[in-house]
């Protein structure tokens, strides 16, 4: 495996927002923003394809507009994350990285939970959305009385250790 300038890039956007998610619990416009323009004019150069820029930009945004809006999984600053990492890795990078970074989300929610003291309240949570899907209750007025009771989890560092993992082995092959 041969490391390029978008390695380093990749580098760069994901250690400043590792730090900004969780020290202040947000990943900052003034950082996702100018790296997809970065690395959507670095992909015409270091790319094997001038398009895959745009073409990891847009599997991103795709794939992360449905963590966010349908899962909850993500929150808008975890979608400009991946849709910048997209723009400079390409989408075979960015959609093996979101799915590694998927699958970590699972261990790691359950440790901050346990580490956190709030098991026991993921425990109701999941039994009360087990009744509200039985009993057909509206999605919307449920999420909506157990938002201000939920924790929030800086997943940045989670996201960025998907993409570290999906450059560095081969696994899933698209």
């Amino acid at each position: 495996m041969t490391f390029d300038l978008r390695d380093a890039l990749m580098a760069v956007l994901l250690g400043v927002a590792c730090f900004t998610d969780i020290t202040t619990g947000k990943i900052r416009n003034w950082l996702t923003f100018p790296m997809m323009a970065v690395g959507l004019v670095s992909s015409i150069w270091l790319a094997p394809h001038a398009w895959e820029g745009a073409a990891g930009l847009l599997c991103a945004f795709a794939s992360g507009v449905v963590l966010w809006k349908f899962g909850g999984a993500y929150r808008p600053g975890d979608v400009k994350l991946v849709m910048a990492a997209g723009a400079v890795g390409g989408p075979e990078w960015i959609l093996r990285g979101m799915l590694i970074g998927f699958l970590l989300n699972f261990p790691f929610a359950f440790i901050v939970l346990a580490v956190r003291g709030r098991l026991a309240h993921f425990g109701r949570f999941v039994i009360a959305l087990g009744k509200a899907l039985l009993y057909r209750r509206p999605m919307r007025s449920f999420m909506r009385e157990w938002e201000s009771k939920t924790t929030v989890i800086a997943f940045g560092p989670v996201i960025a250790a998907g993409i570290v993992a999906a450059r560095l082995q081969t696994w899933p092959n698209l």
